[in-house]
């Protein structure tokens, strides 16, 4: 069966005239791998790497400040930036601490919770990345552009959730990628609300877990690893928080879970199953509000299905990216999308103007490909990838 295929929505990469603009690589400066989710910004201006590492970043300033939780900041200029910039990773002391139930380090991150982050409603804009790979290969592709209105940025005790929690106003949005597959299976995404409650799932502590303590030697952060016990069946689950030791809030959230076991979800013949969820979290305080916001957060989740009437097992990786920014701004918001219906089938006239300016996240070499093997011919959009200066 051929795989029914939506109408590409351009995914073009040009920008507009700046004084100044940049396209560059940000690695690892030990090991060498690429950094996804480094903050490339100055006073003016923001963007991040893609999980390439690369970054188009366009300003009237000439200053760039290069920054991720865990590595040294560097500052440098669009003058003296070369095609390639090195993070070097903070160094830990060699001392590990257990935590146990005196006050630590955690007991005191979470009583800090209420003076650090917004339990009230507001508004921030939002750039969404929806990624779907089936057997390693990417099948479709989706970025949303658009404003969003919660209840509360995180959930404390005694505080209930609901559907009504998020709204979102969509402004602009492409996609590409099949819907069915040849066995007939559609793969669903999230929806919106339903992405944003995952992205605030940060309790990885207490009871089935275990955590230590390892402070940087500048003292300046902390990182709180955890390991989930090794008596559950089927389970393995670490990662860790990074820590701000002045203020005591959480930076960065990061945890890998695989699981193996045999509880599948059915929907007629198909068989689901879910192996494993990878998730990161970062934080950034406002100067402005004085108050953290979850600005970037991935989601990765690893689904294998079946079927009880033909013989395959494929694997399905889902990749959601999601990027906040004017955080509790006063603009205007006008909700015009439905928050609980799956992601990709939602529909929205596309903006070409746009797409072919904007520089929120740029394509991985991997989506650019994908795009590309799209026949052009027989479609009025093309892709174009912009020039290292």
């Amino acid at each position: 069966m051929r795989l029914k295929i939506l109408p590409l929505l351009i995914f073009s990469i040009t920008f507009g005239l700046a004084q100044n603009q940049k396209l560059a690589v940000v690695l690892d400066a030990e090991s060498k791998e690429p950094l996804e989710f480094v903050d490339i910004y100055n006073k003016k201006d923001h963007t991040s790497t893609n999980s390439d590492g690369a970054f188009f970043f366009m300003s009237e300033l000439d200053s760039i400040v290069a920054y991720k939780v865990g590595y040294e900041e560097l500052r440098t200029t669009f003058d003296v930036l070369r095609d390639t910039l090195y993070l070097k990773p903070s160094a830990f002391k060699l001392n590990e601490i257990i935590l146990t139930n005196t006050k630590t380090l955690w007991d005191k991150v979470r009583d800090s919770i209420p003076k650090h982050y917004m339990f009230t409603p507001f508004k921030e804009r939002f750039f969404l990345r929806c990624l779907l790979r089936k057997n390693g290969k990417i099948i479709r592709i989706q970025d949303i552009e658009g404003k969003l209105q919660r209840k509360t940025l995180i959930y404390r005790k005694g505080m209930e959730s609901s559907k009504k929690d998020f709204s979102f106003e969509i402004s602009n949005m492409r996609k590409i990628g099949a819907d069915k597959d040849e066995n007939k299976v559609y793969f669903s995404f999230f929806s919106l609300s339903e992405l944003l409650f995952e992205t605030i799932r940060l309790n990885a502590t207490g009871d089935g877990f275990s955590l230590t303590e390892k402070e940087f030697e500048n003292e300046s952060k902390s990182k709180v690893l955890f390991q989930s016990d090794p008596d559950l069946v089927g389970l393995n689950t670490s990662g860790h928080y990074m820590i701000n030791n002045q203020s005591k809030a959480i930076e960065a959230f990061v945890m890998q879970s695989q699981i193996d076991r045999d509880k599948y979800f059915k929907n007629g013949p198909v068989r689901s199953r879910t192996v494993g969820v990878n998730q990161t979290v970062n934080f950034t305080r406002s100067s402005k509000w004085g108050k953290y916001f979850i600005t970037s957060a991935k989601i990765l989740y690893s689904v294998e299905i079946t079927h009880t009437k033909k013989t395959f097992k494929d694997l399905y990786t889902c990749e959601y990216i999601l990027q906040t920014f004017d955080n509790n701004g006063s603009f205007s918001f006008s909700s015009n999308a439905n928050a609980e219906k799956d992601i990709f089938k939602l529909k929205f006239d596309y903006n070409p103007e746009f797409w072919e300016n904007q520089n929120r996240l740029l394509l991985t070499n991997e989506m650019q490909d994908f795009i590309n093997s799209f026949d052009s011919k027989k479609n009025p959009f093309r892709t174009r990838r912009k020039k290292k200066n």
